[in-house]
């Protein structure tokens, strides 16, 4: 399980594949393989590819309608603003107001619940 994590990690370090996952976010929908190449900037449709099919792995899915963001991809996204989710304790930590969003607890000390493993699994 912890070389799944390693690997799921090692995806997102490169800058092709997170801008991609930017733009799913940001997108009303699902997008065509052709409209997210297009928004991310990449020319090479084969470079392209490579990236999408290392994040249909652990955070984008395929649907009939383009791609979109996976559940582990909407966290992803997630991390790179805590501040939407959270707020200062007086000791200026983040807190979250309310009940986990994810897990229903009041007292839950998570900010992202992720499951890394393979979507085929």
């Amino acid at each position: 399980m912890a070389d799944d994590a390693t690997d799921a990690l090692k995806v997102l370090g490169n800058e092709i594949r997170m801008a991609t996952l930017r733009e799913l976010a940001e997108a009303d929908g699902p997008l065509s393989f052709t409209e997210l190449r297009e928004r991310v900037g990449v020319r090479d449709t084969g470079k392209f590819n490579y990236h999408l099919t290392k994040l249909c792995s652990y955070f984008v899915r395929e649907t009939d309608g383009g791609y979109e963001l996976g559940h582990a991809g909407s966290r992803v996204i997630a991390a790179g603003d805590v501040d939407a989710a959270a707020t200062a304790d007086d000791g200026g930590n983040p807190t979250r107001d309310g009940a986990c969003p994810v897990c229903g607890d009041d007292d839950c000390e998570k900010y992202f619940h992720v499951h890394l493993r393979p979507s085929w699994l």
